[in-house]
């Protein structure tokens, strides 16, 4: 895992290679050290990593959960979908304000003990509320460590390199997502034998119960690293100059201002991740009900499909980004979103339909190669483009459109057309092929009518405000 991070790491800084007089930004502020930057950037990498593991795993849980629980597909929905990202979304907005003013590394720290903590309290639940109540939990402290994350990458490398440093956080969110299923089938197949536990003051452990605790605990010492990473300056102001507050209504008024931009590159973002959180959330359980395959086996293969595939795709997205910036294309980000949504759509559709298991994680795998390039840009989109002072606004802004709005519905229209449109368990292929038809098509669309918009923004960016 580490060494993953650290091998990409370690290349761009021997491509990137230059004189310490380079270091300079072209405004005059001197970047960070680079040993700083990168020390951070494996930091946080890490904490994506721990965010989206403690979220996912629940993915693979769901027939254990229904069964000992006794609730539905929709209610298992609300707990992997609604009970994490309104909460998520909510206080995202909050966070977001504290990103802008305060210190951002102790932000992330905090965070990340709260929800570890919370993904523990899981693996105690005795029932489908107190397992709300725990998730929601989940889902308020992730809140804090985008809008600061992002905001500290910004602040620690040059425009062009934006993309590389979000790409390879989101490293960190496919290592999670694979590990969430690898570690999960690993944890399900060790336990299945095992008999339920009953615990003083607490009431009956189920087996699956203890994969909540096991990926939970690690994020608690994790925390105390993050600790030792150190908080670039803030970009844009003088030395020694606190940040100031922005009201909402100023930043409300800048995207006003350029509504098409961050329609895109925040509502075109939210229609796709709508699109791409069915199979995150429901594949496993497709593979189980429509193939007859053990969840084990399924958290184990598609875990280690992730694990390849995306950080390859990753890097090459932010390269291709860094190089068609330092090229002059002021569309970059964005275009390559575009050109990446152009090809999963398709595949996002089909992958559902498909004939057998086999074919199904092959196309999944093309989908998740392609829709991974996009990740890092569509980060940087709306970073290199918003002013420092209203970063961690914005950043919540997406959180709470990519997880409120997307995270939070998708898992439930699914369920709803399962559960009540085609009426049958066995039709999960075709809601999940239908909800990929609707929001692929929509994310197309949005996306594209932003693209000269975004050209234009960028290059009043470059004009108006330090990096």
């Amino acid at each position: 895992m580490a060494e993953v991070a650290n091998a990409s790491i370690a290349a761009s800084e021997a491509e990137d290679a230059r004189p310490a007089s380079a270091t300079a930004a072209t405004d005059g502020q001197p970047w960070p050290p680079r040993k700083d930057a990168y020390y951070s950037l494996f930091v946080m990498t890490i904490v994506v990593m721990f965010t989206v593991l403690d979220r996912s795993v629940m993915s693979l849980l769901i027939d254990p959960i229904k069964k000992d629980f006794g609730i539905s597909d929709t209610s298992a929905a609300i707990l992997i979908g609604a009970a994490f990202s309104l909460p998520y979304g909510i206080a995202g907005i909050a966070m977001g304000r504290l990103a802008d003013t305060f210190n951002r590394r102790n932000v992330v720290a905090a965070s990340i003990a709260f929800w570890s903590a919370c993904t523990v309290a899981c693996g105690a639940a005795q029932g489908f509320w107190s397992l709300l109540i725990a998730r929601m939990g989940i889902g308020a402290g992730e809140s804090g460590y985008g809008p600061a994350s992002w905001s500290i990458a910004t602040d620690n490398w040059p425009r062009e390199k934006v993309a590389f440093a979000t790409a390879t956080m989101g490293m960190g969110a496919m290592l999670g997502t694979g590990l969430a299923l690898f570690l999960g089938g690993a944890v399900l197949h060790m336990v299945s034998g095992m008999p339920s536990v009953e615990l003083p003051g607490i009431g009956v452990i189920r087996p699956w119960q203890w994969t909540f605790v096991i990926v939970g605990a690690p994020g608690l010492l994790w925390a105390l690293v993050v600790l030792t990473s150190k908080e670039p300056p803030r970009r844009g102001l003088a030395a020694g100059e606190k940040a100031q507050k922005v009201p909402f209504s100023e930043t409300a008024r800048w995207i006003m201002d350029d509504w098409r931009t961050y329609a895109a590159v925040i509502g075109g973002m939210a229609m796709k991740a709508m699109m791409l959180a069915v199979p995150a959330t429901w594949n496993a359980t497709f593979l189980h009900r429509e193939f007859g395959w053990d969840l084990a086996k399924v958290g184990m293969i598609t875990g280690t499909i992730t694990l390849i595939v995306s950080p390859v795709a990753l890097m090459f997205g932010a390269k291709v980004s860094e190089y068609w910036t330092k090229q002059g294309r002021n569309d970059t980000n964005l275009r390559i979103v575009f050109y990446g949504l152009c090809a999963s759509v398709p595949l996002m559709i089909l992958g559902p339909l498909m004939p057998n298991p086999y074919l199904v994680l092959t196309v999944n795998a093309l989908a998740t190669f392609v829709g991974a390039v996009g990740f890092g840009p569509s980060i940087a989109a709306f970073q290199v483009i918003t002013p420092n002072r209203m970063r961690g606004q914005m950043g919540a802004l997406t959180q709470f459109c990519n997880n409120v709005i997307a995270f939070a519905l998708s898992p439930i229209i699914v369920a709803v057309f399962t559960d009540y449109l085609f009426r049958d368990e066995g039709a999960l292929k075709y809601s999940m092929a239908l909800n990929a038809i609707i929001m692929g098509s929509l994310s197309l669309l949005v996306v594209w009518q932003g693209l000269k918009p975004y050209a234009r923004s960028y290059e009043r960016a470059v004009r108006e405000f330090a990096n």
